[in-house]
């Protein structure tokens, strides 16, 4: 709180995107590295200390305006009703919800029942991401996942009887064992359930996790890189055929249902987080709170408190509109590195770009600068130019 004359005047500036983390799960996925925990004893002690984080937050950023609310995890719909009650009723007291456009919450499909969608959408919730992940029971075992495939599609059914137009998904690619025609099937089974929304996500197991200790044991082997690329090119044709247009590299959406909350992310929009590991940016100033659940709990663990100067804050405007279907204004760039004395160095990343334009995968139309189709796939490598 020591730096509020800075976060205050920034948090006032436009509307923020508020995240609240809620760490436990039923069981912990083969391949999650995130903060999680299975220890539900820890529930109270974090709900207090959420609503704590919520209040006090809210009361020294001045009650700022939030126009994108999303509960994610961990499990959100471990939540009991009255948890849900008061953590919602707590960030409507602590936050000026006006211009409020989306308020999202991440669901485990073996979790859902009607009356807490129903409580849920009730509440002002209108919009509900589903970690559904495979449509395969052998491939979900293999995740560690605590559902089937026919509960999944079940919890999609039963989000749409609780009212919740705006549905999304997640679809994993790169799951030992799976094929493209599988993944493809998949799709179109997701897309049949009239789902606005479809996240697809490559198995990452960059940490240390049990799935991976199978891989490195010998036990199970990843598909290659080929075969990941045929994957995404396959969706990338087929998607689009069942109503489910790109707008970002691994997000697609029917036309008007984008996830507004991720979107201001790849805009580098002000975002606020509040939860064990939760990570926010206002301005220059970022930070993340505590991994460590137990600690965070009890107000205590370090704080992860970062000020990005400015050539690493301009660098982030590229490295993350790429990723956007659109990507970016190359002029507005400019003028920006202009106005910083950066010109230099937008000149630089520009070379580069036009030179990646030559191989096809970048598309320059007049000062618009994006990714193709091809440049999609090649994403990460070109993306190193701007860390």
């Amino acid at each position: 709180m020591a730096r509020l004359p800075v976060l205050r005047p920034a948090a006032q500036a436009e509307p923020l995107g508020l995240y609240l983390h809620i760490p436990f799960c039923l069981d912990r996925c083969t391949y999650c590295s995130f903060t999680t925990t299975r220890d539900r004893s820890l529930q109270p002690k974090t709900h207090q200390r959420l609503l704590e984080e919520v209040r006090s937050w809210g009361a020294a950023l001045g009650r700022p305006a939030v126009d994108t609310l999303y509960l994610g995890g961990g499990t959100p719909s471990l939540l009991s009703q009255d948890e849900l009650v008061e953590l919602t009723g707590a960030v409507r007291a602590a936050f000026d919800l006006a211009p409020l456009v989306e308020a999202t919450l991440e669901a485990n499909p073996g979790t859902l029942d009607l009356p807490w969608l129903q409580q849920a959408r009730d509440l002002g919730w209108d919009r509900i991401s589903l970690g559904v992940q495979a449509l395969d029971d052998g491939l979900l075992g293999r995740l560690g996942r605590i559902h089937g495939a026919a509960q999944a599609l079940e919890a999609l059914e039963l989000a749409e009887r609780a009212g919740f137009q705006r549905r999304s998904a997640d679809l994993m690619v790169g799951i030992p064992g799976q094929s493209l025609s599988k993944v493809l099937e998949d799709a179109r089974t997701l897309a049949a359930t009239g789902l606005e929304h479809l996240s697809i996500y490559l198995l990452d197991l960059d940490k240390a996790c049990p799935l991976r200790a199978e891989i490195e044991a010998g036990r199970l082997a990843l598909p290659t890189e080929d075969e990941v690329a045929d994957v995404f090119e396959g969706l990338q044709v087929e998607l689009p055929r069942l109503g489910l247009e790109p707008y970002e590299i691994s997000n697609y959406a029917r036309p008007g249902a984008e996830s507004g909350h991720n979107s201001r992310y790849w805009e580098r929009r002000p975002y606020l987080g509040l939860g064990p590991s939760a990570a926010s940016q206002l301005d220059a100033f970022r930070w993340t709170e505590s991994g460590n659940i137990a600690a965070w709990t009890e107000g205590r663990g370090t704080v992860d408190f970062q000020e990005l100067d400015a050539a690493e804050a301009l660098a982030e405007i590229p490295l993350l509109a790429l990723r956007l279907h659109r990507g970016l204004d190359w002029a507005v760039l400019r003028g920006q590195a202009q106005v910083l004395n950066l010109r230099p160095l937008c000149d630089g990343w520009e070379t580069r770009l036009r030179g990646l334009a030559r191989e096809g995968l970048v598309l320059w139309d007049g000062d618009r600068v994006s990714l193709s189709a091809r440049g999609m796939l090649m994403s990460n490598g070109i993306l190193q130019m701007f860390v």
